[in-house]
């Protein structure tokens, strides 16, 4: 069985029997410049109590690799997928970890029926992305075109999906190759918000119009959830990541962001998703264990 705690957005520490992996940390405030915070804050006593074996990095941006957070963790082997580009590995390792470079697609086992698969979102594929994006070289030696991964952890016969910030249009192309949506899966950990400078931070014709923006990009991303649930089937969705505040001068522009509450993210995705599919809402150090499918609560929770 798996038993997920949440933290922070999109740091989790998902535990398979013996072992622990400890996601995208970002458990610290100020992230972005000093615009990015958490609400409630981590406890900072709590961040070097953390247990846990690995930790996975699903990509570079600071909500997901935050260095203020790697200076107080613990250092242990960091897993990442193996990109043409160095700059992922290279951070980390000047940070003083150790990083395990895993290929596109190739399981990497963690001892005790326990392992990560990570993928890259465009399938290795640059052909794909620059379809997208036009922002790929068209070379046959160049490999991953995107900064974003998926994985999947499993253990035994039974799997747990994380998609972290992965396009839909890229992932779907993945997970179908690969026959992750034939997995028997447990739990899906999955985006329902885009974060981001807008509509907050652009000019409109008047606050109407930015808060229909603001309207418009919370449904297009928790649409975007549905995507994935209904590809993947999970038993269970937990909606995370994206999970911030604007702080100091920007937090007037909280409202216009776009980015709905977890209750209520839960709420429309139950709604519009085909089919019977659990929604989780985390809060701070609460539990998800997969076997049961229930929630152990933060008070519950002596230690991490």
């Amino acid at each position: 069985m798996f038993k997920i705690q949440h933290l922070q957005s999109a740091t989790q520490i998902i535990t398979m029997g013996e072992t622990s992996i400890l996601t995208d940390p970002w458990l610290t405030e100020g992230e972005y410049l000093g615009s990015w915070y958490h609400y409630p804050p981590f406890p900072t006593e709590s961040i070097e109590a953390l247990k846990y074996d690995f930790i996975y990095v699903s990509h570079i941006h600071p909500d997901h690799l935050s260095e203020k957070t790697f200076s107080k963790i613990e250092k242990k082997p960091v897993l990442i997928h193996k990109y043409s580009s160095i700059f992922l590995k290279r951070k980390i390792e000047f940070m003083g970890f150790e990083v395990i470079e895993l290929p596109h697609a190739q399981p990497f086992e963690l001892g005790n029926g326990a392992a990560i698969t990570i993928y890259a979102a465009d399938n290795c594929n640059p052909e794909l992305c620059g379809k997208l994006f036009g922002c790929a070289k068209m070379e046959s030696k160049f490999g991953s075109a995107q900064i974003d991964s998926l994985a999947k952890f499993s253990y035994n016969d039974r799997v747990v999906v994380n998609t972290n910030d992965c396009p839909f249009e890229l992932a779907e192309y993945a997970i179908k190759s690969h026959g992750i949506d034939k997995d028997r899966i447990d739990a899906l950990l999955v985006g329902y918000c885009g974060a981001g400078p807008y509509p907050q931070c652009f000019d409109f014709q008047d606050e109407e119009a930015k808060m229909k923006a603001a309207e418009n990009k919370k449904v297009q991303f928790l649409d975007q959830a549905v995507q994935f649930i209904d590809l993947l089937k999970p038993a269970a969705f937990i909606p995370f990541a994206g999970t911030y505040i604007l702080g100091s001068r920007l937090a007037n522009l909280n409202d216009s962001r776009g980015i709905p509450q977890i209750c209520d993210a839960v709420k429309y995705i139950e709604e519009m998703i085909k089919g019977n599919c659990k929604g989780i809402e985390l809060k701070q150090f609460d539990v998800f264990d997969t076997e049961g499918q229930n929630i152990n609560k933060a008070s519950q929770n002596k230690g991490i």
